[in-house]
């Protein structure tokens, strides 16, 4: 966020609420409201989520079933949106109440683990699951963990650079560099959706048996699709329709590009959500 984020000379009383401290944004402040309180709802929403994969996880591991692909993938994803999910709370009050510039390069700094590495670790998935299915001889063949665990140090890599860049210059996530992941991140992703779906078309008119790994391969993409138009289509149409929507910077920051990030919170909480329900545990997780 801009260094004038922070408002000077305000404050926030708890008692009567007149003020609501959201920087140049507090003469439009039903926007940020939303984002406050959607954000904050889907924190409480996945991060229970997000334990529960983790937990299924190294539990399967330590039961002696050694981590596939899938699982190298779904581990970091998890704990990316775990951490970024565990600290929307205080970002949101950071935003309201507290001003505190260096907890705001942080929060900066951490959302580049939901908008830079979720949707590359969610090309890697698909991907992935792209070679499993369309190109089976060949992904028996190359079945290794170590070009996965590569990949993800790429991800990592990558995402913590965009962060660090985030903490320098002002209003990153609002410019196009914040939207080149999501140019590498969106044609792969439905490239290989596209695919997928063709080689696994034949499999299921007529047949009630499905083969486990298609089985798992269909849920794995179906979920990749959600979370493209849940968590991925959202910010890039925002970006590109922002000035088609508002021709005032200010209206757009306030309506539309903060608000707006809802969208990849929401993708961050549903994720572990679909996951824990193809493995039918969503139900033990309510339970608990």
């Amino acid at each position: 966020m801009p260094e004038d984020f922070y408002p000077k000379n305000t404050s926030f009383n708890i008692s009567s609420l007149d003020v609501v401290s959201t920087g140049h944004c507090e003469d439009m402040i039903t926007g940020i409201l939303v984002w406050a309180t959607f954000s904050s709802l889907f924190s409480i929403l996945g991060s229970p989520a997000c334990v529960a994969v983790l937990l299924e996880l190294f539990q399967r591991h330590n039961a002696g079933t050694p981590f596939t692909p899938n699982d190298i993938f779904m581990l970091n994803i998890t704990c990316m949106d775990l951490v970024f999910l565990l600290f929307i709370p205080f970002g949101c009050c950071d935003y309201l109440l507290w001003h505190v510039q260096e907890l705001q390069v942080f929060t900066n700094f951490l959302c580049s683990l939901n908008l830079a590495g979720r949707p590359l670790l969610t090309t890697c998935i698909c991907f992935d699951c792209y070679l499993a299915v369309v190109h089976p001889v060949f992904y028996r063949a190359n079945k290794s963990t170590a070009p996965r665990l590569l990949m993800c140090a790429v991800v990592w890599t990558i995402t913590l650079i965009q962060g660090a860049l985030s903490t320098i210059i002002d209003e990153f996530f609002h410019s196009p560099w914040a939207m080149f992941v999501y140019v590498i991140a969106l044609p792969i992703i439905t490239t290989c959706n596209i695919f997928i779906f063709c080689a696994l078309k034949s499999t299921f008119p007529g047949k009630t048996n499905v083969h486990p790994k298609k089985k798992k391969a269909l849920q794995i993409i179906t979920n990749s699709m959600v979370m493209t138009f849940v968590a991925y289509v959202p910010p890039v149409l925002g970006y590109i329709l922002g000035g088609i929507i508002t021709a005032d910077e200010h209206e757009y920051e306030c309506f539309v590009a903060i608000p707006i990030l809802i969208a990849p919170a929401a993708g961050s909480a549903i994720m572990p959500l679909l996951y824990l329900g193809n493995l039918g545990k969503l139900g033990s997780l309510c339970n608990n």
